[in-house]
C-alpha cells in the first residue's frame, strides 16, 4: 500500500545547524526539527538553507555553499533517518523506506547578481527548489516585498533568462517574497508551474496572496503553501498588532536586522580573512537574536489563531482556485507567534483539514499537491 505523503514546502534547520551547532534530529526547544516533524507523520520537506544578511557584502555564494556542505553533513550522518530528494520519485521511494525525504532550496538568494553558472554548480550539488526573488530587493533580476524599493517593475531580461534556466535544469521555482508584479510575470515566463511555498491569503486575514495571484498561479498548475505566521493568517491577531504598534515593531525587529543587514565596511583590497571573520560574527549575533523562543505578548492570547484559522486559508484556495493547488508552507522559525507552536503540531493541522473539506482532497493538500508539482517541475 503507498505511504500516505505529508509534505511542507517550507521548512528551515540547517541555518541553526551552522550557526548554533543543534542536531536537528534531536527535539528542539521552540520551532521546527525533524526529529517532532517526523514524529508527527511528515515524510516529505523542503529545507530551505538561507544566507541571510551576506547579500550587501558580496558573499551570498561563499554563505550558500557553507549551509549547503551543512545540509550534506546532516544528511550523512543521519542517513538511517532521512535522505536527500532530487526527484519525486526519490521522495516517495525514501518515505516508503520509513525516512523523511528531503528536498534542498534556498531563500535569500543563491546569488544576488543572478550568474547562470552559480545556479548551475549549486543544481550539481543537489539544489532543487529556489525562492526568485531574496528577502530583499537588492538583487539583478526581481523586485522583492521588502527592502525596497524595486527596480525593475517585477523582473528583468536576466531574471526571464534565469527561469528559463531553472525550468531546463528542473528546478521549482518559488515566488514567495517577491511583489504582485514579480510574481506575476514569473509565473507568466515560467514553463513549469511554480509554487509560492509560504504565504497567507489576503482576503481571509488581510495580509498575502491576492486572489488574481492566487488563479494564475492555479492557472499554471502550482499551488499556494500556507504559512504558519500568525501575523499572516490572523485576522484577530493583525488587527491586535495593529493597536500595539511598539511592541510589534520591537516583536519583527531581530528578523528585519538580521535579513536586511548593512554596513558602510567593505573588504580591503589585500585582506587576509579579517573582514570574513567580522562579518561571520555579525551574521552569527543576528541570527541568535532572531531564532529565540517566542512569548506570546500580554494579552494577545484572545487573538492568536488556531488550527481552524489556519485551515481557512486553505479552504479560501479551494475555492478560488481548486483543492489541487493549496498545501503546507508553515515556515516554522523562533522569534515569532506560529501556528501550530512547533513541529509536533502537523496532527492538529490535518485534524483542522478534515473539519473543511473531503478526505481526497486533505489527502491533496497534506503532500500530494507538493508531489505533483514537484514531479513537474523537478523530474
Amino acid at each position: 500500500m503507498p505511504v500516505r505523503i505529508v509534505a511542507d514546502g517550507h521548512v528551515h534547520i540547517t541555518n541553526r545547524v551552522y550557526w548554533e551547532g543543534i542536531d536537528p534530529w534531536q527535539p528542539q526547544p521552540f520551532g521546527f526539527d525533524y526529529a517532532r516533524a517526523a514524529a508527527s507523520g511528515v515524510n516529505v520537506v523542503i529545507e530551505n538553507v538561507a544566507p541571510y544578511g551576506f547579500r550587501n557584502f558580496n558573499y551570498t555564494p561563499r554563505q550558500a555553499l557553507r549551509l549547503i556542505e551543512t545540509f550534506h553533513r546532516v544528511a550523512e550522518r543521519h542517513a538511517d533517518t532521512m535522505g536527500i530528494a532530487l526527484t519525486a520519485d526519490d521522495a516517495r521511494r525514501i518515505a516508503a523506506d520509513g525516512r523523511l525525504a528531503v528536498f534542498l532550496g534556498i531563500e535569500s538568494g543563491f546569488d544576488h547578481d543572478g550568474d547562470p553558472d552559480v545556479l548551475r554548480a549549486l543544481y550539481r550539488l543537489g539544489l532543487r527548489v529556489v525562492q526568485f526573488a531574496t528577502q530583499t530587493c537588492f538583487n539583478a533580476y526581481a523586485d522583492a516585498e521588502i527592502d525596497g524599493p524595486p527596480s525593475w517593475h517585477g523582473i528583468n531580461d536576466r531574471g526571464r533568462e534565469l527561469i528559463a534556466t531553472m525550468n531546463e535544469l528542473g528546478i521549482l521555482i518559488d515566488i514567495t517574497h517577491a511583489t504582485a508584479p514579480a510574481q506575476q510575470q514569473i509565473i507568466a515566463a515560467s514553463r513549469a508551474p511554480v509554487v509560492a511555498s509560504h504565504v497567507s491569503m489576503a482576503a481571509v486575514s488581510g495580509a498575502g496572496m491576492s486572489d488574481d495571484t492566487l488563479r494564475a498561479l492555479a492557472a499554471g498548475g502550482g499551488l499556494a503553501g500556507i504559512i504558519g505566521a500568525s501575523a499572516s493568517i490572523g485576522a484577530r491577531y493583525r488587527d491586535w498588532l495593529a493597536a500595539h504598534p511598539d511592541q510589534a515593531a520591537g516583536a519583527a525587529a531581530p528578523v528585519g536586522a538580521m535579513v536586511t543587514f548593512t554596513s558602510s565596511l567593505t573588504r580591503a583590497a589585500r585582506d587576509h580573512g579579517e573582514f570574513g571573520s567580522w562579518l561571520d560574527e555579525q551574521a552569527r549575533a543576528r541570527h541568535q537574536a532572531a531564532f529565540q523562543p517566542w512569548t506570546e505578548f500580554p494579552g494577545a492570547a484572545g487573538a492568536v489563531p488556531t488550527a481552524d484559522d489556519w485551515a481557512a486559508h486553505v479552504r479560501h484556495v479551494i475555492e478560488v482556485a481548486g483543492a489541487d493547488h493549496a498545501g503546507i508552507g508553515l515556515d516554522l522559525v523562533g522569534g515569532r507567534s506560529c501556528v501550530p507552536q512547533d513541529a509536533s503540531g502537523y496532527p492538529d493541522l490535518i485534524a483542522a483539514l478534515e473539519r473543511i473539506t473531503t478526505a481526497g482532497n486533505v489527502t491533496k493538500v497534506a503532500g500530494e499537491n507538493w508531489m505533483r508539482v514537484l514531479a513537474a517541475a523537478v523530474g
